[in-house]
């Protein structure tokens, strides 16, 4: 016979949280229960609370978790499998939505793309937590990988459309690696922000970071 589900207790969702996506097949609880969604919010709150009070991913647990979010552990377990579920979740859910930038020119959606790194730089508390997932990558490179396959999936994929349709145009050279692109687009910036934890001001940076690259990557060279 199966133990009785214990109850869920909810919590206020933090500023700028959003609910963590998950598979369709995991909606429900094992055993057909709904999910409450602000059981959701006080786990994924309760995470980003831990880690920016500065506990290690290694520190973390699921139980530590439960009891900050006023839930049972298994609970927990019923979203995420484990803490690096968890984690990945909790950080998703402080990302933006990507904002269209399809009909611009070349360069100005490129900027437009870099820019939104730099307003997504405003939050200091996800530089922090960000931080700290750089430094647990020495141990679990994985982390690092699964982070970029979900919560930043989006706008790399934004930035790959914009890359592939200069080379379809012809503006662009031929043979360009996109994917490597992609990391001479992102990289400056996200050093800045997140390596050096320092602010940008205003979009100039990207605009250097989008014309330094586009010098380099143009088919015919236009001088500026």
């Amino acid at each position: 016979m199966r133990p009785p589900v214990p109850p869920e207790a909810g919590g206020a969702a933090p500023a700028g949280l959003r609910p963590a996506s998950a598979p369709a097949a995991r909606n429900t609880a094992r055993g057909g229960r709904p999910r409450d969604p602000a059981a959701d919010r006080a786990i994924l709150e309760a995470v980003l609370a831990l880690l920016g009070e500065g506990h290690s991913f290694r520190a973390l647990s699921m139980d530590l978790v439960a009891q900050r979010a006023g839930v049972a552990r298994a609970t927990v377990y019923r979203r995420w499998r484990n803490k690096e579920e968890l984690v990945l979740a909790a950080l998703s859910s402080l990302d933006v939505p990507v904002t269209p930038s399809d009909g611009l020119p070349l360069r100005d959606r490129l900027v437009d793309l870099v820019d939104q790194i730099r307003h997504r730089g405003q939050d200091t508390n996800l530089h922090r937590l960000l931080a700290g997932l750089l430094g647990e990558a020495v141990h679990r490179p994985q982390l690092v990988e699964r982070y970029e396959d979900t919560a930043v999936a989006a706008r790399r994929d934004a930035m790959r459309q914009a890359l592939r349709d200069g080379l379809d145009s012809g503006e662009l050279r031929p043979g360009l690696d996109v994917d490597q692109a992609i990391e001479l687009l992102t990289g400056p910036m996200l050093a800045r922000l997140i390596l050096r934890q320092r602010p940008v001001e205003s979009a100039a940076f990207a605009e250097a970071i989008v014309d330094t690259f586009l010098d380099g990557t143009r088919s015919h060279p236009t001088p500026r």
